[in-house]
């Protein structure tokens, strides 16, 4: 080698151990700027009634959740978006882009969110019909809970003596129907195709969803269940005239200023209650910060706080790890050494709010994970992380 050539590579590799140097030097600065800074992933002061806050001032240690929020944010985990609230004020908003599909897409494409994103909630959608019924049951419009559903149709031939005339309005919101019913959730992997499938063609849900047989006394057990939550949708717009894109309406979104929201429909163009909802991760914050205030939201009483207390307390156990509540999952959660509980909408793909009551505290995501337990193993232990750093 020349002795030219022999300088230039000299010089090449001095450059190139500099550049690496001066690199680490700016991801270890701007690491301990982002762990230092209480503010970091601030949240957006808006119009929509959300207020805003400092995650120091309400009781977090600013460090560790900027330094949490930084790893989220870096890690390649299909995240979309990450909000944390305490004490009724957004103290973080993460969007991060990444790959999504909505619910009759069969492949994800790549795109960027932020706070006018709508995004699927998928199964967060139960919880919402749940607190719907609560609503209109206060208003003496929908059966009481020991109501058997059978009852409510008379038309289909259900003989007196079959045990789903045992099935009754409270199992269908503590999903515990008793059916031979095969649904992917939180506490079960699916090794065949979904039975919720199956509501996305018919125009009524009662004859498919009591088409399946009694595998345990209606009551006892929990299996998860999409019918389940088409069965009480279809009894609210029954016994109201209204369908269920009315209902959420009139009755929960526009009392919160939920203006822009989506419920997709099945392929008979009817809302799919089990997971049509689309929403901004800012206005299911709002839900959360309506539910933490026992239904209350700006003065107004939106959910009985009855029922807001009924439905996401456990119900019935759902093994292996869980609880279920009226549509809402209920879980206990790790904090400095204690157990608090915790209720969560989890919906397919990583979507849910978990409210901690004990610390104030609810932290809301989205992210496109679909399909995968994995997923929701994700956001269920960032929402844990996010609590182990309030003080």
């Amino acid at each position: 080698m020349s002795r030219e050539m022999t300088a230039m590579v000299l010089r090449t590799g001095h450059l190139v151990r500099l550049g690496f140097i001066a690199f680490g030097m700016f991801i270890a600065s701007a690491g301990r700027t982002f762990a230092a800074d209480p503010s970091c992933a601030p949240p957006a002061a808006m119009s929509d009634g959300l207020a805003v806050g400092n995650a120091e001032a309400e009781g977090f240690d600013g460090s560790a959740l900027c330094t949490l929020l930084q790893r989220v944010t870096i890690e390649p985990n299909n995240l979309h978006s990450l909000l944390v609230l305490r004490h009724g004020k957004l103290v973080a908003e993460l969007y991060k882009p990444g790959v999504d599909r909505t619910l009759y897409s069969l492949w994800g494409t790549r795109r960027r969110f932020d706070a006018e994103t709508l995004h699927d909630m998928r199964s967060t959608s139960k919880s919402m019909v749940g607190l719907l019924y609560g609503i209109l049951l206060a208003r003496g419009e929908v059966p009481p809970l020991e109501t058997s559903v059978a009852s409510l149709y008379p038309d289909e031939q259900i003989s007196e003596a079959d045990q789903k005339r045992k099935i009754r309005i409270r199992d269908l919101l503590t999903m515990s129907l008793g059916l031979a019913w095969e649904e992917a959730s939180p506490v079960h992997q699916l090794a065949s195709m979904s039975d919720e499938l199956g509501l996305l063609w018919r125009a009524e849900p009662f004859p498919y969803v009591f088409s399946f047989p009694v595998t345990e006394p209606p009551g006892t057990v929990f299996t998860y269940s999409g019918g389940a939550t088409a069965l009480l949708a279809d009894i609210m717009t029954r016994q109201t005239g209204k369908d269920l894109r009315a209902l959420a309406g009139d009755l929960l979104f526009e009392p919160l200023g939920i203006t822009d929201w989506q419920w997709s429909a099945t392929l008979r163009g009817q809302p799919f209650a089990a997971a049509g909802l689309r929403l901004k991760p800012r206005d299911l914050m709002k839900i959360g910060v309506m539910l933490t205030d026992r239904g209350r939201w700006q003065g107004h009483q939106i959910v009985p706080a009855a029922w807001i207390a009924d439905a996401t307390r456990s119900q019935i156990s759902a093994v292996p790890r869980d609880g279920y509540g009226y549509q809402f999952w209920t879980r206990t959660l790790s904090w400095h050494g204690k157990s608090l509980e915790a209720a969560a909408t989890v919906g397919n793909g990583g979507q849910s709010m978990v409210m901690v009551p004990g610390l104030d505290l609810v932290v809301v995501t989205t992210a496109g994970n679909y399909g995968q337990i994995e997923g929701l193993d994700l956001v269920r232990g960032i929402a844990e992380q996010v609590a182990g750093t309030v003080q």
